[in-house]
């Protein structure tokens, strides 16, 4: 394991018990959301990765938009939707913070849109799910607990987080702010 690995590891051990000391200003500075937002992911079932820009200077940037609205698309079905910017961009300030520690990590998409068909298939699905809206993902980073993930959508206020530790993955959806176990 290299130098810098180990030193983010242990500050993740160290923000588990002081996560309000370690969101400094500094972190996601103002200029943060005026800069072009992009984000890195990878699609779990597929493989496929996008790095595209969907955010720049106060509007969609759309070819890049679309390339991650299709990595978040129902698989299953083959149908993808317009993905809420709001819930892009809780991604992006979850991959911001990891950037301003010099950390460039992939966030791993394990579900993202859903029809109805697909949502009503799965155990447990709410039946009034963000993801039938194209609000909400279901998410991963390699090597980063789903608890420090959790803190860091709790801090972006953006809305719900579900921790689903048991199956190693973070909800995140931009409805009302509020946090559950799964």
């Amino acid at each position: 394991m290299d130098h810098s690995r180990r030193t983010f590891l242990k500050t993740m051990l160290v923000a588990s018990f002081a996560v309000p000391a370690l969101f400094s200003p500094q972190a996601l500075g103002n200029d943060f959301w005026n800069r072009p937002r992009t984000l890195r992911l990878r699609r779990a079932e597929t493989g496929e990765t996008v790095y595209e820009t969907y955010w720049a200077d106060g509007r969609i940037v759309q070819p890049g938009y679309d390339r991650i609205c299709h990595l978040m698309r129902d698989v299953s079905a083959g149908v993808q939707c317009g993905m809420d910017v709001v819930l892009l961009d809780i991604l992006r300030g979850m991959q911001g913070w990891f950037l301003s520690y010099g950390q460039d990590r992939v966030i791993t998409i394990n579900s993202g849109y859903r029809t109805d068909a697909t949502n009503n298939r799965l155990e447990g699905a709410a039946r009034n799910s963000w993801h039938k809206r194209g609000g909400a993902a279901d998410v991963r980073i390699e090597d980063v607990p789903v608890d420090y993930m959790a803190q860091l959508a709790r801090y972006l206020r953006g809305g719900g987080v579900g921790i689903y530790q048991q199956k190693r993955f973070l909800h995140v959806d931009r409805g009302n702010i509020r946090t559950w176990r799964g």
